[in-house]
């Protein structure tokens, strides 16, 4: 078992197998070489967490890791985790969602992985659907990949479901992209993004995606189907989550532009200066 650390003072366990058994090694891999890591936050998933790790394709690519980040959980998710050939990263405390998910992109970003997917512990997000998160990026040179629950039926109450079509009608007008789905977890990063981008929310990440994204990048939705959680309830409240949909717009959307115009304001006072010295 290899030990690793991160600057976000976490401890990781490597759990992989010395040696590929004879066939593991016939596998035709989809993507053969192509290096792929699968993020997925947790706390306290002990009875979701196997079920959603035994549902990946084995036949994805000879460099495919799933890393578990284990988000300070005070159930067996890691014990359950360990059962599987995942990567652990535990923090010591609950962070949030968004700290977990940037914990993992940082451990993308230093092991050169050319994808990341990001996956929900709980079992909603379903794993066999993953190679229509990487193709976009892998064939059609995508950046950015978003799931898209409403292409089918989902479970969800009137009051959610209205909120979310609401949301997306607001991003769509935001962002000038159409947007069917902006709170959907299930979405995937290339290698670009992985790079260039870092994140700061520790519950709103989603949205502050949306926000450095979307603008800059290739961006491309696809339909998946959401199955509900066999254990456990969402902690997500609809008051919490407008609260900080609301702090997410005016940080990391109206605060940009505002400060743009404020340097284009101060370079144009700069320069009419500079013609007043000239002149006189």
């Amino acid at each position: 078992m290899k030990s690793l650390s991160s600057e976000r003072k976490t401890s990781a366990f490597l759990v992989r197998p010395e040696e590929k058994d004879d066939k593991e090694n016939e596998i035709e891999y989809l993507y053969q070489d192509l290096k792929i890591g699968v993020i997925m936050p947790a706390y306290n998933e002990e009875k979701n967490i196997a079920r959603t790790l035994s549902q990946f394709p084995s036949n994805i690519s000879k460099n495919f890791d799933i890393i578990v980040i284990d988000d300070g959980s005070k159930d067996r998710t890691i014990l359950e985790a360990q059962k599987y050939n995942v990567i652990i990263i535990q923090h010591r405390k609950n962070k949030g969602n968004g700290a977990a998910i940037q914990t993992g992109l940082e451990f993308l970003r230093q092991n050169d992985y050319d994808i990341g997917v990001i996956v929900d512990a709980d079992g909603q997000h379903q794993p066999k659907d993953i190679n229509k998160f990487i193709d976009p990026i892998y064939y059609g040179g995508v950046d950015f990949v978003i799931g898209n629950r409403f292409e089918f039926y989902y479970n969800m109450s009137v009051v959610k479901k209205l909120l979310s079509r609401a949301m997306s009608v607001f991003y769509t007008i935001l962002l000038q992209k159409r947007v069917s789905d902006p709170t959907m977890g299930y979405r995937a990063l290339s290698k670009k993004v992985i790079r260039n981008l870092s994140f700061e929310s520790e519950y709103s990440i989603t949205q502050e995606m949306l926000f450095k994204i979307i603008p800059n990048y290739t961006f491309h939705e696809v339909a998946t189907k959401i199955y509900e959680r066999e254990y456990g309830e969402s902690f997500i409240s609809i008051k919490t989550y407008l609260k900080k949909t609301i702090f997410s717009v005016i940080k990391f959307y109206l605060f940009p532009k505002f400060k743009k115009i404020f340097n284009r304001v101060l370079n144009r006072l700069d320069v009419q200066k500079v013609n007043h010295l000239m002149r006189t």
